[in-house]
């Protein structure tokens, strides 16, 4: 049969009318718009830092901030995705560093130093305006555990053939 469109609804190019996805895809973008500050901030508190860049493009936004690691060897970014996944907004963050584990001569080896790593993801329900408490506290947690892992490692290794060296790759 033949539908009418109404004001919120496109016709694809056939006529016919799609049920809903125009709209639903209408509010998984406002949810995606109302979430950008919550993510610039959750960055902002995670890295220490007050430097976040942001960059958008047909999938969604994508965030990032400097991460430096206490013992100043190599670089690290938090990375933020904000996007649309199916019916649903995700939100993933990710350290993402040049630290690998030293070779004996302190050069890099080929093996990265995922005590360094962190990812979390949260799906966030299509109304949602602040992400959720419980993945900032993880986020927040997750990243300064990332930042301190080499440093707290070698704490609690009396020994010293236990201890972790890094080095950072170009």
């Amino acid at each position: 049969g033949t539908h009418k469109a109404g004001p919120n609804v496109e016709p694809s190019a056939n006529g016919c009318v799609e049920s809903g996805s125009y709209l639903s895809a209408q509010r998984l973008e406002e949810t995606l718009e109302a979430l950008i500050p919550a993510v610039s901030a959750l960055l902002k508190r995670s890295a220490g830092t007050d430097t976040v860049t942001s960059e958008s493009d047909d999938t969604g936004y994508r965030f990032s901030a400097p991460v430096h690691f206490p013992d100043a060897i190599g670089h690290g970014r938090l990375v933020a995705r904000l996007f649309h996944y199916r019916d649903q907004v995700r939100v993933d963050v990710e350290v993402v560093h040049n630290r690998m584990f030293a070779k004996a001569d302190g050069s890099p080896s080929d093996r990265r130093c995922y005590m360094n790593d962190f990812v979390a993801t949260v799906k966030v329900s299509p109304d949602a305006e602040q992400l959720p408490p419980d993945f900032e506290r993880s986020v927040l947690r997750g990243v300064h555990g990332a930042r301190e892992g080499v440093q707290r490692h070698n704490r609690e290794q009396t020994a010293p053939w236990n201890q972790v060296k890094v080095a950072a790759t170009e």
